[in-house]
């Protein structure tokens, strides 16, 4: 069974990104209105947000490029994406999250919202729930037919502990990516 642990690199990286996260925040603040609600209600916008402070800080702290487009920034891969990759089968890959975005996303937002955000709180959720998987087309379209596109499990509430339930449910195996740049 597939377990997800941190690795150093990770706690060292994702530690300095919620500075930054927690610091660019501070200017979100001073938007306009309609860019706050833009920012606390698109799980997109979030995601490239916490994204470019995690490639920051990759680049600062470790000399890594963690580079969203690349296989090594996913910490997950299929077996079956895998051989292809290895075997240079040209594809078009799935950049999956492996836990959904809306559901931690939302838990980020309420703390930096907070007078004073928690560091630590902040980095336990990105460590806990921000990590990606790469599956193929048709290994997607199995998360769309269990109807797990959005939600972690269907007619039950998760645990948010089991974090790689859709892809159980679904079928789909996923390893550890040999490729991974944050080790």
């Amino acid at each position: 069974m597939l377990k997800n642990t941190n690795t150093s690199s990770e706690r060292i990286v994702y530690k300095r990104a919620v500075e930054w996260l927690i610091r660019n925040y501070s200017a979100i603040k001073l938007m306009d209105p309609e860019s706050r609600h833009t920012f606390h209600n698109s799980t997109n916008f979030i995601q490239g947000f916490v994204y470019r402070c995690l490639r920051s800080s990759a680049r600062e702290t470790l000399d890594i490029n963690y580079d969203w487009n690349s296989i090594g920034v996913h910490k997950y891969i299929t077996p079956i994406s895998l051989e292809m990759y290895e075997s240079n089968k040209k594809t078009s890959y799935i950049k999956e999250h492996v836990v959904c975005k809306n559901i931690y996303f939302k838990d980020i937002i309420k703390e930096l919202k907070k007078e004073s955000p928690d560091e630590d709180a902040i980095g336990n959720i990105l460590l806990k729930y921000y990590f990606t998987a790469l599956i193929t087309k048709e290994e997607d379209n199995k998360l769309d037919e269990k109807g797990l596109r959005r939600v972690m499990c269907v007619n039950g509430e998760w645990d948010y502990e089991s974090v790689f339930i859709r892809y159980e449910t679904a079928g789909i195996e996923l390893v550890e990516n040999p490729y991974y740049v944050l080790k």
